[in-house]
């Protein structure tokens, strides 16, 4: 709970947890992804191991790691709703504390710092929800705080509806955010949004790492099927119909993630569910029947 009375964080776990580990291993693509922005995630949340490797591979010479201590513990996750940016983030910050071999916190940042409108309310319920986090990575732990819905605190405050409240509340966080560069890497910051062209530029300015998420991919579309129809009677030659199905078709995108988990798969259990197993035909049917979530250029047209 903050001095403002009000709790920032939609969610607060120790870290490493168990079922966030348990949930990486189900999580399709998530191997692969963390593989490709691990190795940065870590440079910025260890920079003291960072100077370690540089004397162990070339020498006493500083110049290398002296450039990469300027940069800003701030990750950018984006892409369209769906495809997992904010359950990566989470299964990331677990993965990579076990990397460091240390304990801390996870904070997921609720969209509720906005406030209800009052005067100076935003930026002080930001400043609250950074100094709580600044407090306990003060304690030498490590601390991945992660704002999700990004672009609703971090947006381009020189757009046309942006109001003077939410200009300072912008500004706070880019304060928080440079502050947070005085932590050594005890706090790691990982913004995620659906509307990446709506961020404040000096927001994309201090972003060490940029990462885009994409729809799922025929191999993960097959992956994911088969992982969740395993035990049913559905055959591989389906699950390759379904794959091509769910793709992309024309000026129809392909389904995300969350399209085929909670939408896709749900409307063709509830064709079969009290009464009989799941079959071929109310997968297909399913498929006819839901439709993947309009793309963010679609929504904003």
């Amino acid at each position: 709970m903050t001095e403002s009375g009000r709790n920032p964080f939609e969610s607060r776990r120790d870290l490493p947890d168990d079922s966030l580990r348990a949930r990486s291993e189900r999580l399709v693509g998530f191997k692969r992804r963390f593989s490709r922005v691990s190795g940065q995630m870590r440079m910025l949340a260890d920079p003291d191991g960072l100077k370690k490797w540089s004397v162990r591979h070339h020498g006493d010479d500083e110049r290398l790691t002296a450039a990469l201590a300027d940069r800003y513990p701030l990750v950018v996750f984006h892409g369209d709703v769906g495809t997992g940016k904010t359950v990566t983030a989470e299964a990331a910050a677990d993965a990579l504390a076990r990397q460091l071999d240390t304990g801390g916190f996870l904070l997921k940042l609720s969209t509720r710092v906005r406030g209800i409108g009052h005067v100076g309310e935003m930026s002080t319920l930001i400043g609250d929800a950074f100094d709580e986090a600044i407090a306990l990575a003060g304690r030498r732990r490590f601390v991945a705080l992660i704002i999700d819905e990004g672009d609703a605190l971090a947006f381009h405050r020189g757009a046309e509806r942006a109001h003077h409240e939410d200009k300072v509340g912008v500004n706070t966080l880019i304060q928080k955010i440079d502050d947070a560069r005085a932590l050594n890497g005890r706090l790691l910051i990982i913004l995620c949004t659906n509307r990446f062209e709506a961020l404040d530029p000096a927001i994309l300015r201090r972003a060490a790492l940029i990462d885009e998420f994409t729809r799922p991919d025929e191999t993960e579309r097959r992956e994911l099927f088969a992982s969740t129809l395993t035990g049913t009677p559905i055959t591989p030659e389906l699950i390759e119909k379904l794959v091509i199905a769910t793709g992309p078709n024309g000026s129809r995108p392909g389904f995300t993630f969350s399209d085929i988990q909670t939408r896709l798969l749900p409307a063709a259990v509830a064709k079969a569910y009290p009464d009989r197993s799941l079959t071929a035909d109310d997968l297909i049917a399913a498929v006819a029947e839901v439709d993947p979530s309009p793309t963010m250029s679609e929504k904003s047209e």
